[in-house]
């Protein structure tokens, strides 16, 4: 067992946890429990629940890290995940975090002051393949592929039943090997419903995608917003129109856009009113009018937040 090794390192000095030590600390650095464990063939776990007086780092040390997924789910806290390539992400009980180190090095980091209650595990790659029969979820493919060479990271959003599961390794009056066995289920459990999740968040993203109807419909609404800037038509003339929800229409607008259906329509007029005052001589009232804007001050307070000076800054 002595080829995994976890190394707490701490400003003035250094503590290796080794497979299944179970070590308690309550001292001017920091109080808590850390265990790190072997659940049989292809699992390994590790369990935090400590509360930082001083900025310390967690970092797993492994002969092969290639060959193993490992997955963060936090209960309460926060802490930093530093990948050997200059990637970082948040553990935190809103995000859990699904990744594969080629490198072997990822450093768990927490702040001075903060509480960090946490489930790690690493599972090899054939044990995943043969646990879901073949049939790889798709969040888990791209890290499974032969070919990784960088560190690979799947956020996944966090849930109760995630946090409630993982919860559930810590206390338990179980030893032995019904500990180990109730163990590795939890385990299974917490990877499946990752799994889940990250596909709730696919077909999220599917249904939020424009379809090509929609994505045409878009920009017919955006030739209907500008052919009349003075008196546009409203945004639920312009959804119905479209036959869409003024939400979806909004979005729409932002994908297609990068604003929505009102901030298209506020920087048209002001970029059109800018090309006005460059090549006219129009009066600010009359150049204001023209762009929908009834009121000068309006025209002016808007012109001025846009280009960052006023509108006779830019009389031709």
């Amino acid at each position: 067992m002595s080829n995994v090794e976890w190394l707490l390192r701490e400003e003035t000095g250094e503590r290796v946890i080794r497979l299944g030590e179970l070590i308690r600390v309550d001292n001017e650095k920091w109080r808590g429990t850390v265990e790190r464990m072997l659940i049989g063939p292809g699992l390994r776990l590790f369990l935090t629940d400590t509360e930082a007086h001083q900025d310390f780092t967690v970092e797993p040390r492994g002969e092969r890290p290639g060959q193993w997924v490992s997955s963060h789910v936090t209960i309460a806290g926060r802490a930093e995940i530093d990948f050997l390539d200059g990637q970082r992400i948040h553990a935190t009980p809103d995000q859990a975090v699904l990744f594969r180190a080629p490198t072997g090095r990822a450093a768990y980091s927490a702040e001075a002051g903060s509480k960090f209650h946490s489930v790690g595990f690493s599972l090899d790659i054939e044990r995943i393949v043969r646990l879901f029969e073949g049939e790889v979820p798709e969040l888990l493919r791209a890290l499974l592929a032969p070919d990784v060479a960088t560190c690979r990271v799947a956020p996944v959003r966090g849930n109760r039943a995630m946090r409630t599961v993982a919860r559930s390794l810590f206390g338990t009056e179980l030893n032995g090997p019904l500990r180990t066995l109730m163990m590795e289920g939890v385990v299974i459990q917490l990877l499946a419903l990752q799994a889940a999740a990250a596909q709730q968040q696919r077909r999220g993203r599917k249904q939020r995608e424009l379809s090509a109807r929609e994505r045409e419909a878009v920009h017919e609404a955006r030739r209907r917003l500008l052919a009349d800037m003075h008196q546009p038509p409203t945004l639920g003339e312009l959804a119905l129109g479209a036959d869409l929800s003024e939400k979806r229409l909004n979005m729409g607008f932002r994908q297609l856009f990068g604003a929505t259906v009102f901030e298209v329509l506020r920087n048209e007029r002001l970029a059109h009113a800018r090309n006005v005052l460059l090549a006219e001589q129009a009066s600010l009232k009359d150049v204001a009018f023209r762009v929908g804007y009834n009121h000068v001050s309006n025209f002016i307070t808007a012109f001025t937040a846009r280009y960052g000076a006023p509108p006779r800054q830019h009389l031709g």
